[in-house]
């Protein structure tokens, strides 16, 4: 299966879907290495692909290394600035990393830059 994917994206470099698909083969049968490592080659060739970065801050947050899993998702705000998603994910890993004056920091450029009801939510929960 594993060769299958790799010939699939071989040809389909751009299609979220099937880098999606391979990404949850390797989470299954795969190392945290081989994943994080096709991870980031699939965010090379879909930076707008938000689930496929949230997956590997996840995985590496997981692991326990949180400084990578802010590096990877401050390259996710790059490429994906206005993302809900991305936002509340970067105010999840550093709320529960104890880290609350990061996190209302992050909910401040976030109520700029994506200003949803979610974000808005988040920011009343986390002050009370």
């Amino acid at each position: 299966a594993r060769a299958i994917y790799a010939h699939a994206l071989s040809i389909f470099t751009g299609k979220k879907s099937i880098w999606l698909q391979a990404a949850y083969f390797e989470k299954a049968h795969g190392t945290r290495d081989s994943l994080e490592t096709l991870l980031q080659k699939a965010v090379g060739h879909c930076p707008k692909a938000e689930v496929l970065w949230l997956m590997g801050a996840k995985s590496k947050w997981l692991a326990g290394d949180v400084p990578a899993a802010r590096s990877i998702l401050s390259l996710a705000f790059k490429a994906n600035p206005n993302s809900e998603e991305i936002w509340l994910a970067a105010v999840k890993l550093e709320s529960e990393n104890n880290e609350f004056a990061r996190a209302r920091k992050l909910l401040g450029r976030a109520r700029e830059s994506a200003p949803t009801s979610r974000v808005f939510m988040k920011s009343a929960k986390l002050e009370c």
